[in-house]
């Protein structure tokens, strides 16, 4: 499971930067463990213009062990308003496959929050994460 909080905290890294320059758009973020299904889930919420938090979305990522001692991980995006589901297997071998496999869930949730193709900051790969990858709400 070491793996898919790692993931999680990646994209929540580039959630937090693909919205930064959204005056609107604030998400609070709640981190879900299921350890009899080794599933961590990362479930976001947008705070409303009347401070009324609306649930939005949610990442489920399960750590796939593989016989190349490579991980990968199944990957369920769920957006909560409609229950519309997407699901990938995000294989991360190296850096920049990591940054490919990652844009796929950003692209998603750009979509739900009408954002902009514009790829976040720092994609959540900078090994400089601050104060947003290190947040107490982790």
């Amino acid at each position: 499971m070491n793996r898919s909080i790692e993931i999680l905290k990646i994209l929540r890294t580039g959630m937090q930067s693909m919205v930064s320059e959204e005056p609107n758009i604030q998400i609070h973020y709640t981190r879900i463990f299921n350890f009899s299904e080794r599933r961590v889930s990362l479930r976001m919420e947008v705070l409303g213009e009347d401070s009324l938090s609306v649930p939005m979305g949610r990442v489920d990522v399960v750590e796939m062990s593989s016989d190349n001692g490579k991980t990968s991980c199944n990957c369920t995006l769920t957006e909560l308003q409609t229950g519309q589901e997407q699901r990938l297997v995000l294989r991360l071998k190296n850096k920049s496959q990591r940054e490919q496999e990652c844009e796929k869930v950003f692209s998603f949730f750009r979509t739900i929050l009408s954002i902009s193709e514009k790829k976040p900051l720092d994609g959540g790969f900078s090994s400089t994460r601050g104060a947003h990858g290190n947040s107490a709400n982790d």
